[in-house]
């Protein structure tokens, strides 16, 4: 089964750092910033500075005239704006302008595991859906399922089929800070004989075995389709091309009698 790629899915808006501007719909505000987290501070006017620093394991940073300070849980607006005050306050500056950057996220991701093409940690730098983190790490690799496994951050398992949710068949869902995705392998069927590529295939769905003799090239010149056999839990039969395949089907395309 090829990469797979989405586009042109809408965001759902998540409740993270948002409030309610209507029924069921939130404003998202920001990141909010956390534990290891990296942030550039940029403090303007008289004896201002830059500072390049992680958000402590106690949600704080330091920095010179300022001191102390809470960073977490903070957007970068809002922690602009109280190292802004304390700065006031203290009266080592009178007009202080502050500047909060992001360098690196750490601190809210996403856990993406199995058959993806970049498995990995994927940083929540804004609110992102199932499909978007899918396609943010390069969809999945050849030969897997659509099929995800997706366990929550409170240890609660979903499952969820992208190709469904690509059809508009199934809702998009929108992840939090903690959860982790499992993309499995797609299940199998082999194809031997006169057959243009023996071998074994990922099963796509409802996959007839007309179709599946077609992945693997269709029959040889030496080959026909009214001479194939399948061998399904250790029986073996004569294939309907319009079933579908099954996981661990075996297919042997026999020679065409002259």
């Amino acid at each position: 089964m090829k990469a797979f790629a989405l586009a042109g899915i809408a965001v759902l808006l998540a409740p993270v750092a948002g409030v309610p501007v209507a029924a069921g719909q939130t404003v998202w505000q920001g990141y909010q910033l956390g534990a290891e987290d990296q942030i550039e501070v940029q403090i303007h006017g008289q004896g201002g500075a830059t500072v390049k620093t992680r958000v402590k394991s106690d949600g704080s940073i330091t920095l010179p005239l300022v001191g102390r300070v809470r960073a977490a849980d903070q957007t970068t607006q809002s922690l602009a704006t109280a190292i802004e005050g304390q700065l006031k306050r203290g009266g080592l500056i009178m007009n202080p302008i502050v500047n909060v950057e992001i360098l690196e996220y750490a601190s809210r991701t996403v856990t993406m595991l199995g058959e993806f093409a970049n498995p990995g940690l994927v940083p929540l730098d804004r609110p992102l859906t199932l499909t978007e983190i899918v396609a943010r790490v390069g969809g999945l690799k050849a030969g897997a399922s659509d099929d995800v496994v997706l366990r929550r951050a409170g240890g609660t398992i979903e499952r969820y089929n992208l190709t469904a949710i690509a059809r508009n068949e199934a809702r998009d869902i929108v992840l939090s800070p903690g959860d982790a995705l499992f993309a499995t392998a797609a299940p199998q069927y082999y194809i031997y004989g006169q057959v243009g590529n023996a071998g074994s295939f990922a099963i796509a769905p409802q996959m007839t075995i007309r179709q599946a003799l077609a992945r693997a090239g269709g029959p040889t010149l030496a080959g026909s389709e009214r001479k194939i056999t399948l061998f399904r839990g250790g029986q073996e039969i004569d294939a309907d091309l319009s079933a579908f395949i099954q996981p661990r089907d075996v297919l042997f395309v026999r020679e065409r009698v002259f």
